[in-house]
């Protein structure tokens, strides 16, 4: 009887409460993370107002006193230790390693001034206690003019309120004369519509955009109390608008297409003045997006760290088309499909790797603009892209990654992409011999299998990125039941084989006649490769796990070398911080790194070699060394997204395969994380995890037990649930 009410009680009992969910992101998602850090390791993140794509990204361009504004610490226009507003511009690159835009300067003064026309004049100081920055807002201080600056943003249009101090004189300069370094604006025009409007356009070349003529932009602005033109520049470049003792907020709309573009935007997006309203609207559109991933218990730390990782995924690709759907690439005009986006600012070296299966998976909106806006840059006859940058392709960085984009958002499932359009499209690149586009520089890749030093200064790296093209290719060939084509691009996947020299156990450039380049070689040098030295480009092709095993010998032989890879990051990342000066403790580390993309998914390699237990071990390392949600949180330049992705997928415990339909297991930070697919929610439940409990014992995926660290798309795209029981020590599981 005594045992019968043991159990009635113990039915009573209330059930212990789970881990807490985040209930709303945007406290947690801080647009500071990644605007610090220095040379190598600068986050290159934009903080200021925008909305999720937005073409306008509105906040300052900043300069201190120690670095000046120093280009390599100044590609978004902002450094987090600088203290010096040089002006809010409107549109801005994310966490490139180049310098664009960063045009259509906007400053409030409270100065009559004949020299407050000059930057060195209307600049100011910015009290950085007074820096508030929020997903879709920005707000700082100009101590000089004695001003609180807000901004907030649209898809197209920024507004700015400013509070002037009581009896200064309120003015704003409208500056066409500068830009970025080192970017140019000419065919500068300004024009006053009415006492309440100007309108105005000009050419931009940057030093991404410089190659295709740089990037024509058209704007509107609109000001809440009547102005005066009180000072214009010799030039007519730079105006000084007056509102006497009036209220002072802007709305000022931007196109890529026309003027009638810029005015349609803001009449769409900002059609009164509004702050609160339009703050709030950008906050809801930031809540959407972060909200696509909810993550439950964890410290506050982390939480924190999770949120503005995922904030950054979305900053770019860019909306280039206006609200009609009109847009301008190449040169040529063109028209989308009704509320259907043109998207530009592709980072794709870097974000095919993280970002675009990031999307695949919670956003399928993007992942969809991008595959559709990939295809019609390639329809007007110039080829896929590696880099669009705004109008044009800026051809930057190696390889075919828009083939892997593409090939991975059709194998992931991404509805409404037309997979075989898709597939005429790359197909006819990858295996024609195209004059233009990423395919036309692979030259001698396709009849040797590599790239000979011959023909490029980075061959080993256009080689290896080629081949996971041909991979991600094969995949979807195989797909779409293209068997002869699949056959052909699997055997090419597999040509970086042959670069692989046994003596220094890496790849290594080769000659048209096959012969390895001359001794003396360096395993840490970059000649030959794309940003990455010998040992971080040999293990970046972990779709192919049976290549290592036949170059190393071994399994065994080919874990213990990337074992070593690994072990000696630790203490060289310790003596790099170590060194005296701020400065040194930031250029290139020589193994691991996820700063530069070749060796970004080497963590996961362990899991795909069968020692996931090795995995889980490294990335936690890797977590907690290289990311947190301060300045200095991003180990390198964001590069649109792509390292505040990888930290998204090593929180969640999952890692893509790029260009095809795997997602290898991981080490989970939460012990749960609910992923809003289209069709369902996937959650993934981590038992037991703790900063000790890093090691999954067994697993369970939708109630069948899992026993090795992979599964694919079709295992999660309708929901369901991965558990995993977490432990302090390594298991078989896995094995």
């Amino acid at each position: 009887m005594r045992w019968f009410l043991f159990f009635v009680l113990a039915a009573c009992v209330p059930a212990a409460p789970g881990p807490e969910a985040v209930a709303d992101p945007i406290p947690y998602a801080s647009p500071l993370m990644g605007t610090g850090g220095f040379a190598y390791f600068h986050g290159s993140a934009f903080p200021g107002a925008c909305v999720p794509h937005g073409l306008v990204k509105v906040g300052p361009d900043t300069r201190g006193a120690k670095y000046g504004d120093l280009r390599f610490i100044h590609y978004s226009g902002y450094w987090a230790g600088d203290d010096t507003a040089l002006g809010f511009s409107h549109l801005h690159l994310h966490g490139a390693g180049a310098t664009d835009w960063g045009a259509l300067i906007v400053q409030p003064v409270s100065s009559n001034d004949p020299n407050v026309l000059n930057r060195d004049t209307y600049m100011s100081r910015f009290s950085k206690r007074s820096e508030l920055a929020s997903p879709g807002s920005y707000e700082i201080t100009l101590q000089k003019w004695s001003v609180k600056a807000e901004l907030t943003a649209s898809t197209h249009a920024a507004h700015h309120r400013y509070t002037f101090a009581e009896n200064d004189p309120r003015n704003v300069v409208l500056d066409l004369s500068r830009a970025l370094a080192p970017g140019k604006l000419t065919q500068q025009t300004i024009t006053a519509v009415d006492a309440n409007t100007l309108k105005g356009s000009f050419l931009l070349s940057g030093q991404m955009s410089d190659g295709f003529g740089g990037n024509r932009v058209f704007f509107e602005v609109r000001t809440l109390s009547p102005y005066s033109i009180s000072q214009t520049s010799a030039d007519g470049h730079v105006v000084l608008l007056s509102f006497g003792q009036s209220a002072v907020e802007l709305l000022i709309g931007v196109s890529l297409v026309s003027p009638e573009g810029a005015t349609a935007n803001l009449n769409a997006e900002m059609p009164r003045f509004d702050f609160d309203a339009h703050r709030a609207t950008a906050e809801d559109a930031w809540r959407s997006k972060l909200s696509r991933v909810k993550v439950f218990g964890g410290s506050e730390a982390d939480r924190t760290t999770f949120y503005s990782a995922l904030r950054l995924a979305f900053l770019m690709p860019t909306v280039i088309s206006d609200v009609d759907g009109a847009y301008v690439y190449g040169g040529e005009r063109g028209v989308m499909p009704a509320g259907e986006p043109m998207l530009s600012d592709f980072s794709l070296w870097d974000t095919y790797r993280t970002v675009h299966p990031l999307y695949a998976l919670v956003d399928e909106e993007a992942a969809r603009a991008s595959v559709s806006s990939l295809l019609r840059m390639a329809a007007q006859g110039r080829g896929l892209p590696r880099w669009p940058m705004g109008t044009g392709e800026s051809g930057t960085m190696v390889g075919a990654p828009s083939d892997i984009v593409i090939a991975d958002a059709v194998l992931r499932g991404v509805p409404g992409v037309d997979a075989e359009a898709a597939w005429q499209q790359v197909s006819a690149e990858a295996l024609g011999a195209p004059t233009r586009g990423s395919r036309a520089s692979m030259g001698s890749y396709t009849t040797l299998g590599y790239v000979p030093v011959e023909e490029s200064d980075r061959s080993v790296g256009i080689t290896v990125e080629y081949a996971h093209a041909d991979f991600a290719l094969a995949n979807l060939a195989r797909k779409l039941g293209h068997q002869a084509e699949a056959d052909t691009l699997t055997t090419r996947a597999l040509g970086w084989r042959k670069l692989f020299d046994p003596a220094h156990k890496v790849l290594r450039a080769r000659h048209l006649d096959g012969s390895l380049v001359a001794e003396p070689y360096s395993l840490t040098s970059w000649d030959h490769y794309a940003e990455a030295n010998a040992l971080q480009t040999t293990f970046m092709p972990f779709w192919d796990v049976a290549g290592f095993d036949t170059m190393f010998g071994s399994r065994e032989a080919f874990l213990n070398e990337l074992e070593a890879f690994f072990d000696a990051a630790p203490a060289e990342e310790a003596e790099a911080l170590a060194q005296p000066t701020y400065e040194l403790r930031y250029l290139p580390r020589n193994h691991y790194w996820p700063s530069n993309e070749p060796d970004i998914q080497a963590p996961f390699m362990f899991a795909r070699a069968g020692r996931p237990d090795l995995t889980a071990k490294w990335s936690d390392w890797a977590r907690d060394t290289y990311f947190s949600s301060a300045p200095d949180g991003v180990p390198g330049n964001d590069d649109g997204g792509t390292l505040g992705s990888w930290f998204v997928f090593a929180a969640a415990g999952l890692y893509p395969v790029p260009g095809s339909d795997l997602w290898i297991v991981g080490s989970p930070l939460f012990p749960k994380i609910e992923l809003k697919l289209p069709a369902g929610t996937f959650t993934v439940e981590a038992q037991g995890v703790s900063t000790e409990n890093i090691y999954v014992q067994s697993a369970r995926l939708n109630g069948v037990a899992l026993n090795k660290a992979e599964f694919t798309q079709s295992e999660l795209v309708d929901g369901g649930k991965l558990v995993l029981v977490m432990g302090a020590s390594p298991s078989s599981w896995g094995h």
